[in-house]
């Protein structure tokens, strides 16, 4: 496995939302290609039974709230674990599928203090010397698909998706000199807990079924279909890819 560039063989990876669904996901394939995975969620119980189904020795799990507040104590735990980190995965996210004449300014903060204010945190640590490794540093972040085609019911959502290519682009072009790459993954819809949120949108079922058909050429994706991205940017295969935004959508059409 070490003589192709796609290995993680080595690598530590910070993964956050790896309890289920994309972080669980990246986290089994990231294990499975050699990395040593440090897993955050929320929920103890199933962050711990995500751990059990990770491949090789050494991983660890670190069961808090992602709160922006929280954040550096993440970072601190992550490195003194694991060593000084070699990538960071933002798969942790919130949604609210709701009208925007019914989004109050308290669920637009609430959205944004996970999906964009964390990582902002998370990054602001993990680039400083003492938590990663020189010239060995990918950070990849979970934007979507509403970021870039919009979604009805899903504005404060796409808001903070968007800011977080964003930001993500920014960071790729003021890190670059440090070798520290930063990119981004845009998944169309995929299978998870999350999609129970956007079938309220339907009336029915077969609606939302049509609906998937209709925007999707190649149907629903899984999980693993948005890994396989992830863990590409965190090797040494996307080593000279920064700044960019790797559409894993399924064809989606807006």
């Amino acid at each position: 496995m070490a003589d192709t560039p796609f290995t993680l063989e080595g690598r530590k990876i910070l993964i956050t939302g790896a309890s289920s669904g994309i972080g669980k996901a990246a986290a089994k394939l990231a294990s499975a290609l050699g990395a040593q995975c440090v897993i955050n969620g929320r929920d103890e119980t199933r962050l711990n039974e995500a751990l059990s189904e990770l491949t090789g020795e050494g991983h660890k799990a670190i069961a808090m709230p992602l709160a922006p507040e929280n954040c550096k104590e993440l970072v601190i735990k992550a490195a003194a674990l694991a060593g000084p980190l070699n990538g960071f995965v933002h798969c942790a996210g919130i949604e609210k599928t709701m009208p925007f004449r019914m989004t109050e300014l308290t669920d637009l903060h609430e959205i944004m203090a996970i999906n964009l204010d964390a990582f902002w945190e998370i990054t602001r640590e993990l680039v400083k010397k003492k938590n990663h490794e020189q010239g060995k540093l990918s950070v990849v972040g979970i934007s979507s698909v509403t970021a870039l085609y919009g979604s009805a019911g899903n504005s404060a959502y796409a808001a903070s998706k968007g800011a977080l290519i964003s930001l993500i682009k920014s960071l790729a072009s003021e890190y670059a000199g440090q070798k520290i790459r930063f990119n981004c993954v845009s998944p169309g819809y995929v299978e998870t807990p999350m999609l129970d949120n956007i079938k309220r949108l339907y009336k029915t079922e077969e609606e939302f079924e049509q609906a998937i058909v209709e925007k999707h050429a190649l149907g629903l994706g899984a999980p693993e279909d948005v890994a396989n991205a992830v863990v590409y940017l965190l090797s040494n295969a996307s080593r000279w890819v920064t700044g960019s935004v790797m559409n894993v959508n399924g064809g989606y059409l807006s």
